[in-house]
């Protein structure tokens, strides 16, 4: 018998469910961009070219989206709680590996696919986890927290990866990720809860697949969880691109561009803190159509402007405003409609996210975005997108399915 610590219908708002989640979630994130300052280096020790080296990227991301198709639907089954020890034990071991065998092109590329193997546990427990504890307004707003978290690191962890491998070397930085994924492991185990809101299950595969084979089927799935591959994809993408426009273009320092990234960072808090007030205000709808058209605004500003530190800066902060704004949203719209299938939506949905960001991101900046101009077009192109599919949604929805009630003024 399954024993759930969290009661969805509290009206206080418990902060601790929230905490963990984001604490979880900060693992996988991490991953993914603390290291990319480091490449360079690390081609020049080793002697691999550069694009060899892209594949401690392209490989963890891989494995991050990949595996989220078996945590996801295992977590469903056996519950939360062992599913975060054995992902971030896997996590754990291969992060190990990078540490002991820097000097290895070999060992340092299987390490970063384990890590991929094992964050693929934290992108669905976190959100499972949420989805588990809250309900209604709160999930929004529970949610709204948590997209600080999943996308301020993005930004942040290359700034404090350039740091670290700046004074203390490219290996030291293994050694940071091992410490933190230590404490989490530590914390985890000791006050993570088990709130799983069903009786546990044996894990069948085959169910799973077909699982699968229909929410790939499923139009609401895949219209909601798009909102959220679009908007990854453009914040990958400027990550990307930044700071060669800015380091190469502008001749910014590596400390310049850590400090003035943090500006966009404080777009995402002002993006949530603009949700929180308006989510009992207006419908869900309303205010994705308000961050898909913050994007275009960003994207037409850069097209129109010439390129400088204060246009590629404001722009990008006027995105992660949108994006403070559409990710809790857009998870809310995905999830609330499956409570017994939270794990494998989420699993479905981080996994594609994560190989369009691999794979399409890399292609992007390869061919299509290397400048303000094309920066500027993809953010009016991927704020298009979020409108044109919120509209076919809505008319699909209102001829087909009942309207989805995600706070108090969608039933209007």
């Amino acid at each position: 018998m399954y024993t759930s610590h969290m009661n969805i219908n509290n009206t206080k708002f418990n902060k601790i469910p929230l905490a963990l989640a984001m604490m979880i979630i900060a693992t996988g994130q991490v991953g993914v961009s603390i290291y990319l300052p480091s490449l360079p280096l690390i081609s020049r020790e080793l002697g691999v070219s550069q694009a060899d080296v892209q594949q401690l990227v392209t490989l963890f991301l891989l494995g991050f989206g990949l595996s989220q198709l078996f945590y996801g639907p295992l977590s469903d089954a056996i519950g939360r709680r062992p599913v975060f020890l054995l992902g971030q034990g896997i996590y754990l071991a291969g992060t190990l590996l990078c540490v002991l065998l820097p000097d290895s092109y070999t060992a340092l590329i299987a390490g970063r696919l384990l890590q991929g193997l094992g964050a693929g546990s934290a992108s669905v427990l976190g959100r499972s986890v949420i989805r588990d504890s809250y309900s209604g307004s709160q999930l929004i707003q529970a949610l709204s927290y948590m997209s600080i978290t999943a996308s301020i690191l993005p930004i942040l962890a290359p700034v404090a990866g350039g740091w670290i491998a700046w004074h203390f070397g490219w290996q030291s930085v293994f050694s940071f990720v091992l410490v933190y994924l230590l404490a989490i492991f530590t914390l985890g185990y000791f006050i993570l809860p088990e709130t799983l809101p069903h009786a546990v299950t044996k894990f069948n595969i085959k169910k799973t697949l077909l699982d699968y084979w229909h929410l790939s089927r499923n139009y609401q799935v895949i219209s909601s969880a798009s909102y959220n591959w679009i908007g990854y994809l453009s914040s990958l993408v400027s990550v990307s691109l930044l700071p060669f426009l800015l380091q190469e273009g502008l001749k910014l320092s590596a400390a310049d561009y850590g400090e003035v990234m943090i500006i966009p960072s404080a777009g995402l808090l002002t993006g949530s803190l603009i949700l929180n007030r308006l989510n009992k205000r207006f419908t869900t709808n309303q205010l994705m159509y308000l961050a898909a058209s913050i994007m275009m605004f960003a994207g037409c500003w850069l097209i129109l402007n010439e390129m400088s530190l204060h246009n590629l800066i404001f722009s990008f902060t006027l995105l992660t405003i949108a994006q403070g704004i559409s990710f809790p949203l857009s998870i809310s719209m995905l999830l609330a409609p499956h409570s017994k299938q939270v794990g494998a939506v989420s699993a479905l949905s981080g996994s594609v996210q994560m190989c369009i960001a691999g794979l399409g991101g890399g292609f992007l900046i390869k061919h299509l975005i290397n400048n303000q101009t094309s920066l500027g077009i993809f953010y009016v192109l991927t704020g298009l997108a979020i409108a044109l599919i919120l509209t076919h949604s809505r008319h699909r929805y209102i001829k087909i399915n009942p309207i989805l009630v995600l706070n108090p003024q969608d039933s209007k």
